[in-house]
């Protein structure tokens, strides 16, 4: 079964993407399709079209609609914590730096569920 996830990014380079502090406020989200040997099978970069932005919405309602198994993260706030939690999405963090190294960490098993929010800006 693939295996569908998102990860805020600061650049749309691929897979070669920088992660972003601040999920929220990530200019792009990378989506990812892993099939079931862990192989991308497709990767798209988004613009990150939130009311952050100038546009509508809140970013966790963004990802929501690409329908992911999971969002692969640094960190988040408290309240997208939880509406990634009761949609049935994981959300799980990350030490890597690339959406690369994401995908490595993520066929290692190498991500743990993330369980608390972030209070402040600076800290997601």
């Amino acid at each position: 079964m693939n295996v569908r996830f998102v990860v805020p990014v600061s650049d749309d380079r691929g897979a070669d993407a920088q992660l972003s502090q601040h999920f929220g406020r990530a200019p792009f989200y990378a989506v990812i399709d892993l099939n079931e040997e862990g192989r991308v099978i497709s990767q798209e970069t988004i613009a990150n079209t939130s009311e952050h932005f100038g546009g509508a919405g809140v970013p966790p309602d963004r990802i929501l609609q690409l329908k992911p198994k999971a969002l692969i993260t640094y960190g988040l706030g408290s309240k997208a914590l939880r509406i990634f939690q009761d949609a049935g999405v994981a959300v799980l963090r990350t030490e890597a730096n690339t959406v690369k190294e994401v995908i490595k960490a993520y066929n290692n098993n190498e991500l743990q569920e993330l369980t608390q929010g972030c209070h402040h800006a600076r800290h997601h």
